[in-house]
């Protein structure tokens, strides 16, 4: 893989729908690995320009906006964070759109490990809409909808 780019996908027939349920895993997976280990510039790659982002009443709309809440987030130190999906549900809608539908549990602290603490700070659903903007697969919308919070979380 190199950047967000797979393989392939530019190249293949959109009948090919395994090839893209695997792209779309993929890009589910490094929203998490980039998310949580700091890639700021990898992270925000993996939305569309003009991409929606929300988690709860925090509400980001497009890149710069994206990007500097990555910065934000360890602007008062480190901070340390795992995230983990399951579950992932795809619908395509057309050859270039996609909606998906995964549960997420994510620990998160200020921070460097070891941290004392083992209770998720967030149980939450992500609904995402999926873009195919004719070499890879981009987040056009990720909303984290909190179902459980862990005491004085933040988010």
């Amino acid at each position: 893989m190199v950047g967000n780019a797979w393989p392939g996908v530019g190249r293949m027939s959109h009948c090919d729908r395994a090839a893209d349920r695997q792209a779309i895993e993929q890009l589910n997976d490094d929203f998490c690995h980039h998310l949580d280990r700091g890639n700021v510039e990898d992270f925000v790659a993996l939305f569309t320009e003009d991409a929606l982002y929300s988690n709860g009443p925090r509400v980001l709309r497009g890149e710069q906006q994206i990007r500097q809440f990555c910065i934000d987030r360890t602007r008062n130190g480190p901070r340390t964070s795992r995230h983990f999906t399951q579950g992932l549900r795809i619908e395509f809608t057309d050859e270039k759109s996609a909606r998906g539908l995964s549960a997420a549990f994510t620990f998160s602290a200020d921070g460097s490990p070891p941290l004392d603490s083992t209770i998720p700070a967030m149980v939450a659903d992500f609904q995402d809409v999926y873009a195919f903007d004719g070499v890879r697969w981009r987040f056009a919308e990720r909303h984290i909808v909190p179902l459980f919070r862990a005491p004085r979380q933040a988010g």
